[in-house]
C-alpha cells in the first residue's frame, strides 16, 4: 500500500503530464497554452511539497525514536 504522499506525488506527476500533453495538443491557442502551462507549474510545485511533506515525516520520525531512547 502506497504511503498518502507517495499517492498525492504520483497523482500531482500525473496531472502534469496531462498538462504536458495538453499543450501539444493546442500549439495554437496562446492563451490555452498559459493556462496549461500554469497547471503544470502548480502540478510540479505539488509534487516538490508531497516530497517534501515526507521528508518531513522521516525526519519527526527519527527525532521521536532518539527521544524515545532518551525516556
Amino acid at each position: 500500500m502506497t504511503k498518502p504522499t507517495e499517492e498525492a506525488e504520483r497523482l500531482f506527476y500525473q496531472a502534469q503530464g496531462a498538462t504536458s500533453r495538453g499543450i501539444v495538443s493546442i500549439q495554437n491557442d496562446p492563451a490555452a497554452i498559459n493556462i496549461l502551462a500554469a497547471l503544470s507549474n502548480i502540478s510540479q510545485g505539488l509534487a516538490n511539497l508531497a516530497v517534501g511533506v515526507r521528508a518531513t515525516y522521516i525526519l519527526l520520525e527519527q527525532v521521536n525514536r532518539k527521544l524515545d531512547q532518551r525516556r
